[in-house]
Order: C-alpha cells, then sequence, then structure tokens
C-alpha cells in the first residue's frame, strides 16, 4: 500500500497548492532566511509547521511538487507506524489491513488528503509517540514504584513528540490527551508527570526561542489570543448546522471503509477479550473525535487526526471476522475476511477514480475545491515573479498566500490573509488600520485584487472600512495590467499587459492584477 498510494501521489505532485499550503509555503521560505514566523505574515497556527515546511523546500526544492514529494515520504512513515500499532495490538495480518486503510483514507480527497496540511505531519510524531509510551508501559514501568532511567527516557521522548506534533497542529493535543486518559486510568501519575513534562520541553523551547529574538508578545497575541478569539467564534449550534454538509463530502466515497471500522468499534466496546486493545482504542478513539470538534469547524482536514484510530479500529474489524468466519468456514473464511477489507479499500478508490488517476492538476484542484482561484494563482504568481525584482514587494487583496510563494516576492504587509479583517471578532478594525497603513507604507510595485467570495467570507458584523479605502488606493495609484476571469468551472480567460487595460470580467469570479503608476 505504501509504494501504491506512493505512485498515485507522484502522478499528483504538480497538483496547485491551497491556501494553507501557500501560508506554510511562504512562511517556511521566510523562515529559511533567518525571519520569524509573525515577522513575516500574521497565522494562528504555532510555528512548527513552518519548521516542517522550511525543512521541505531545503530538502526537495521550493516548488509544489517538492512540498508533496516531502507529504508523500510523510504519509508512507505514518503508515508503517499505523501497521507497528496494529501488529503489537492484534497481530501481523490486523496490522496490514490498519495500515492499508490508513494510506487509503489519507489520500483521500475527502479529506483533503491530497494537501500537504499540517494534520498529516502532526499525525506522524503522534503516532510515534503512541509507539514510544506502549513500548514503555509494555516493559512493566507503568506499574513500578520506581522507575529505571531507561523508562524514565522513553516516557520524556513520549511527551516530546506528543509536544512537536502539537507544534506542528494545534488539534493535535489530542495525541497528548490520549496519553492522560490511558496512564490517568492506569493511576501511573508518575509515568503522566514525566509524560506532560516532556511534551512541554519543545513548547518552552520555541516560547525561549521567540522571547529571546524579542517577538514572544506577537507569538502570544496570534497563537493565544486570537486563536480564542477566533475559536469563540461559532456557537455549538452553528457547528452542528454545518456539520451534515461536511460529513455528505465525506462519507459517500469512505462509507465502505468507515462502516468497517465501525464495526470494530462495536467489537472493541462489547468483546471482553479485546479489553486490552479496548484500553487504547477507545481513548483514542474519543479524543480524535474530540480534537475534530475544536472550535465547532468541523473542516474537512482536521478529520485526518481520526484517521489512526479509525485504521486500528478496522484491524480489530478484520481480525475478529476472520476469527469468527474461520470457525465455520475454515481457511475460507480467513480469505472471505480479507475479501471484506480489499472490497472496502477498492470502493474507496474507485469512488474517487476520476480524480486519482485521470484528472489533470487544474482539474483536480477545482474538483476538490470548486471556484477557489487555485490554479490561476499559478499563473498570477509566474506573472508577479517575471516583472519584479528580488527585492520588490507585492499585495494580495484577498486570502491567497500561494501567490506570494509562486511569486517569491515579499509581501506587502504581514496580513496574507483576508479573513481576521472581517470576523466577528474585537480586534478586527484595530487589523483593517494595520493593514491600511502596511500597504501605504510599502507601496507595493503589484497589487492583486481577489474577487472571490471564499477569499474574503466577510461577515455582516465586521467593519468594512479596508474595501472603501482599497477603491480610493486603487483609482489614485494603480492600473490593471491583469485579468484573469473565472467562466466557468473548466474556463479561465487570462489578459496580461495591453490586453488587460481597461477590460471589465464578464464573470463573478475574478483577479485583477494592479501595477503602481507612481
Amino acid at each position: 500500500m505504501v509504494i501504491a498510494t506512493g505512485a498515485i501521489r507522484w502522478r499528483l505532485l504538480d497538483v496547485p497548492l491551497d491556501r494553507d499550503e501557500g501560508e506554510y509555503a511562504y512562511m517556511g521560505h521566510w523562515l529559511r532566511e533567518g525571519i520569524l514566523p509573525y515577522a513575516s505574515a500574521y497565522s494562528m497556527k504555532l510555528p512548527g509547521i513552518y519548521a516542517v515546511y522550511a525543512g521541505l523546500l531545503k530538502l526537495f526544492g521550493e516548488t509544489s511538487s517538492g512540498i508533496r514529494l516531502g507529504l508523500a515520504l510523510v504519509t508512507s512513515a505514518s503508515t508503517v507506524c499505523v501497521f507497528i500499532l496494529g501488529r503489537r495490538l492484534l497481530g501481523p495480518w490486523p496490522g496490514v489491513a490498519a495500515a492499508a486503510t490508513f494510506a487509503t483514507l489519507t489520500l483521500s480527497p475527502a479529506f483533503l488528503g491530497l494537501a500537504a496540511n499540517a494534520e498529516h505531519f502532526a499525525v506522524l510524531p503522534g503516532l510515534v509517540g503512541i509507539i514510544v509510551l506502549l513500548s514503555a508501559a509494555r516493559a512493566g514501568s507503568i506499574d513500578a514504584g520506581s522507575m529505571s532511567a531507561g523508562s524514565v527516557v522513553s516516557w520524556l521522548a513520549a511527551g516530546i513528540l506528543f509536544g512537536l506534533a502539537i507544534l506542528i497542529k494545534q488539534h493535535a493535543v489530542c495525541f497528548l490527551l490520549f496519553a492522560v486518559v490511558f496512564l490517568g486510568v492506569s493511576r501511573a501519575l508518575r509515568a503522566l508527570a514525566f509524560v506532560v513534562a516532556g511534551a512541554l520541553v519543545p513548547v518552552a523551547a520555541v516560547a525561549v526561542w521567540f522571547a529571546s529574538a524579542g517577538a514572544f508578545a506577537r507569538l502570544w497575541f496570534w497563537t493565544v489570543s486570537y486563536a480564542l478569539a477566533y475559536a469563540s467564534i461559532r456557537s455549538p449550534a452553528d457547528g452542528l448546522a454545518v456539520l451534515p454538509d461536511v460529513l455528505g463530502v465525506m462519507l459517500p466515497p469512505c462509507m465502505a471503509s468507515l462502516a468497517l471500522a465501525a464495526v470494530g468499534a462495536v467489537f472493541t466496546v462489547w468483546d471482553r477479550d479485546l479489553r486490552p486493545v479496548a484500553r487504547v482504542l477507545v481513548p483514542l478513539t474519543l479524543v480524535s473525535l474530540l480534537s475534530t470538534s475544536i472550535g465547532f469547524y468541523f473542516r474537512q482536514q482536521y478529520f485526518l487526526l481520526l484517521i489512526p484510530a479509525l485504521s486500528l479500529l478496522t484491524g480489530v474489524a478484520v481480525d475478529e471476522l476472520s476469527h469468527r468466519l474461520e470457525r465455520r468456514l475454515g481457511r475460507l473464511g480467513v480469505w472471505a475476511a480479507a475479501a471484506v477489507i480489499v472490497l472496502a479499500l477498492t470502493h474507496t478508490v474507485w469512488a474517487q477514480r476520476a480524480i486519482l488517476f485521470r484528472f489533470g492538476p487544474a482539474a483536480i484542484a477545482r474538483a476538490v475545491y470548486g471556484g477557489n482561484p487555485f490554479p490561476e494563482s499559478v499563473a498570477v504568481g509566474r506573472y508577479l515573479r517575471e516583472r519584479t525584482a528580488a527585492g520588490d514587494r507585492v499585495v494580495v487583496m484577498g486570502s491567497e498566500p500561494e501567490i506570494y510563494f509562486y511569486a517569491n516576492r515579499p509581501a506587502g504587509t504581514r496580513y496574507i490573509y483576508m479573513y481576521p479583517l472581517f470576523e466577528p471578532q474585537p480586534y478586527a478594525g484595530a487589523m483593517q488600520d494595520e493593514l491600511i497603513r502596511d500597504v501605504e507604507a510599502a507601496a507595493p510595485r503589484f497589487v492583486v485584487y481577489v474577487n472571490v467570495p471564499t477569499s474574503w467570507l466577510v461577515s455582516a458584523a465586521a467593519p468594512r472600512r479596508v474595501l472603501d479605502w482599497f477603491d480610493t488606493y486603487r483609482d489614485a495609484h494603480l492600473e490593471q495590467v491583469g485579468l484573469v476571469d473565472m467562466l466557468t468551472p473548466t474556463l479561465t480567460m487570462v489578459y496580461w499587459d495591453g490586453q488587460a487595460l481597461g477590460r471589465t470580467p464578464r464573470s463573478n469570479l475574478w483577479l485583477a492584477v494592479y501595477r503602481r503608476r507612481d
């Protein structure tokens, strides 16, 4: 499965970056240049993902294909970790079933699995941390009155890995919560103390790093103060209202695989012989479910954190079905159980075959992300790169940080997303004022305006003065030199330079590129 999914990912290396990938790549690039996150751009994500991307860009080149190659290697490593966990809990063949399920589901467009989202990279240290934790527990130190130096190192190492996962994606706190529940139920409080202490090590190291650079206040504001304000925007009722739409996208292509996981959950809870397995999988499943609901946004990629638990539950289902059918049908029953998992995973792949095997890069981006201008951003970024020098600043009025990455040019503002400026949160007005000051001070050579609703998500309760300001600023300082008119899902017309002067868009979805006149 590692080879098969790797081959599919190889075919998809050139799919255009989405906006999250663009953010990580842009900030990872500047981190490589020695500029800390939140100094190059603002985001509520913790800095671990930018360090990951800086490493990917260093190893595989500053291209979308290099990023996707790194993703393929990381998901392959995570697949191996799921196999190790499945083998340890259930045996080799259930481990294979769990790993195959993990490889298939994490590839699925239903979970935005083709994109190099932070969740993919957080899962790997989380899984390794669980392996280390369970190894320490199996060694007997979990119940020991005194601990050896080796066991202390194991507990600390598990905690450090959980801390790294959190630094990559806040939602990956589920792995640390698993350790808290697993060790807490076992009353292994000393072991738990070492795990928690280990988790604090990378977090404290980052805090010291930013404090020594005089940037801790900015780190705290964006990853704590603003992040809490963002998480409080949606009520539970708001989240539950959108959940059916999210499930409506994710469930149909993966229904057979998820049904097997549900069967495995039933076996895990009700079969007394599976109590040791339940001690691991029940808390892991529950905390992973909890992680998908943080802030009540229920975004598709959040569910990538649930896939390890679902995959292991699938391993339980296959193992139990195999044993039960073998008692009735002999060796034929074992093959029947194997056929069940093969058919389930085949259904998942077949349901998404057009994206996985047939569509080209731009068509895949359109099929997965709808009217978001990710294919168009490639052309816009190339245009900016070819017509600017290395030090020239550009500004994107919209939430398309991938354009900055493609252009390989610094932004004239640290607001690479417009979303915070138009959310119903207390900092929105001050953020709009700061963006206006940034752009006026930077006097960017080029400005891109993205007329796509999903690039703004303007709340009715948010101030709108930056929109009025931009109309005035554009008329006073800018001339149109590019128009990208998204006429239909399969037809985009692109006009540059003389062809773009005075041209108006024919569609409601378009990007305009402006050059400074003075």
